[in-house]
């Protein structure tokens, strides 16, 4: 029962994020945490229509989401009581850096997936990935098409 109601929350969670139009994404990355909820939401969401031998492992998905959510918050109170300077934190900031950066990497690989498996016209890799990191341009290209893919699925 429990890993249903949480099959369902993560599919509702994910499939609201796709459905947003660029303006509402924009707005949003100003808070970072829902820009990585909606990389969360690419990966898991076209990841469902890609091969088997294509799929990306939900588990390590999940765990590059998580650490920079959990680190973010840790690291600013460390900081602003003074128990830690930057020095003592730089490496956590640097495994945040490197999640984020992982995680832009392989959701571009399943929108390219995606496209493959669905015979659509395929995304230029480099683009996607560039698209998503610089997101405030990004999103006008990328979540059209994203919208337009999510329409498949259901």
């Amino acid at each position: 029962v429990a890993h249903n109601f949480r099959k369902n929350l993560n599919t509702k969670m994910t499939r609201e994020y796709l459905s947003k139009n660029p303006k509402e994404l924009f707005w949003l990355f100003w808070l970072g945490i829902p820009f990585l909820i909606w990389i969360y939401s690419i990966g898991i969401e076209l990841n469902k229509k890609t091969p088997e031998s294509g799929k990306l492992n939900k588990i390590i998905m999940i765990g590059l989401v998580a650490y920079p959510i959990i680190y973010v918050p840790i690291g600013l109170t460390l900081l602003i009581s003074g128990i830690a300077d930057m020095n003592a934190i730089l490496p956590f900031h640097f495994g945040a850096m490197v999640c984020v950066f992982i995680l832009m990497i392989l959701t571009s690989i399943t929108i390219i997936k995606f496209e493959k498996a669905e015979k659509l016209k395929q995304s230029n890799g480099i683009g996607l990935f560039f698209g998503i990191w610089y997101f405030i341009i990004g999103v006008w290209y990328i979540q059209p098409k994203l919208n337009e893919y999510i329409k498949r699925i259901k």
